[in-house]
């Protein structure tokens, strides 16, 4: 079934400003993360930022699909940490940790863990940080305080360090390995009353709701089904997302990424919005074409470079002689015109995410088929 869905890699390019702040210098600089890119210094916003922003999303704009996951904590003393609680949430029955994955310790050092299907690259600023630093005061809050008949001269004075650029951002999904995971257990799940319990340690049981499918598999409502063999003296306890989540699921995201994420950065409303958006169905979940994709200014306009590059790589998915790619530009930010008249690219959205097999109405005819 997951082979009907083909793994994709999106690169964008977008307009940013001091998305992601880092600790404070100085006493009271609220600095930027940097980085030093080929002997010059760039801002980046980080992948737990990214991660951040894009959940953010998603629960905004597909909030009966997408709500956060429950978190515990684990361990003990010095070692506490917060985690998601797969006692109480899977990825049949919670989107979050499908798609961005999880990692529940158990007693012994040992852990159930599942790598991210989404893969999130830096955001990395395209032009150098010029040291700028900006000078700040909360002076309504002194005048607020005056008109209270107080003696307030304080402006709460503080500085940032700020950097407006071009930002270039990657995501890579696997989807082989979205919609689907596999714990390996001590005990055999048990069924009791309409549910199913899975042991997961001496002291963490899950239960799971629904119905007996067949002695060794379970139905979760219509969004999955759970599937358990015998692995020498162990048990391999399988999840599987129904066909139609699976391809909700990657959707949303995608429509996230396309139209932009909701990010907030130091009480400012920032723009996680492409200005160019390149997209590509591809054999091996990896992001081909972050390295190529630069901005270049000529005569006054910004232009994208290296997408000619970027389309040699082998790894890319074709229907016939044609490569499954889908490129947007916009007039700030364009795609040399002789490349469009020479290459065949995908210029209609619905178009590619079908070539994906995303289309709704083949969704729905595969459900019936099941």
């Amino acid at each position: 079934m997951s082979n009907t869905i083909k793994n994709v890699t999106v690169t964008i390019i977008f307009d940013g400003a001091a998305l992601n702040r880092d600790e404070k210098i100085g006493g009271n600089i609220l600095s930027i993360k940097k980085l030093n890119v080929n002997g010059e210094i760039r801002s980046f916003i980080g992948k737990p930022a990214i991660r951040h922003y894009l959940f953010q999303t998603l629960c905004k704009t597909q909030s009966k699909r997408w709500e956060p996951a429950p978190v515990a904590e684990r361990g003990a003393g010095d070692k506490k940490t917060l985690q998601f609680d797969i006692t109480r949430a899977d990825i049949i029955t919670s989107p979050e940790l499908d798609v961005f994955g999880y990692m529940f310790t158990i007693e012994g050092e040992r852990s159930l863990t599942r790598k991210a299907p989404l893969g999130i690259t830096k955001a990395i600023s395209l032009v150098s940080y010029e040291a700028d630093l900006a000078f700040y005061a909360n002076h309504d809050l002194v005048t607020r305080r005056r008109t209270e008949g107080y003696s307030e001269t304080m402006p709460g004075l503080y500085n940032k360090e700020e950097h407006v650029s071009y930002y270039k951002l990657t995501f890579t999904i696997d989807a082989t390995v979205l919609g689907k995971d596999i714990w390996i257990l001590g005990t055999q799940p048990q069924q009791e009353a309409d549910k199913l319990i899975l042991a997961i340690s001496n002291s963490d049981r899950k239960a799971l709701p629904g119905e007996a499918a067949s002695p060794n598999m379970w139905k979760v409502n219509e969004e999955g089904m759970i599937e358990w063999t015998n692995l020498n003296d162990k048990f391999q306890v399988t999840f599987t997302v129904s066909h139609k989540a699976k391809v909700e699921r990657i959707r949303d995201v995608l429509e996230a990424i396309k139209n932009g994420l909701y990010a907030q950065s130091s009480g400012e409303a920032n723009t996680i919005v492409p200005l160019f958006f390149i997209a590509g169905a591809v054999r091996v979940p990896s992001p081909i074409f972050h390295p190529y994709i630069d901005v270049r200014r000529e005569d006054g306009q910004w232009k994208v470079i290296g997408v000619g590059d970027a389309l040699k790589n082998s790894w890319l998915e074709k229907e016939g002689n044609q490569s499954i790619v889908y490129i947007q530009d916009c007039e700030r930010l364009k795609v040399n015109e002789d490349y469009w008249q020479n290459q065949a690219i995908i210029r209609d959205w619905g178009e590619f995410l079908k070539k994906l097999g995303l289309e709704h109405n083949t969704q729905m005819q595969n459900n019936k088929a099941e």
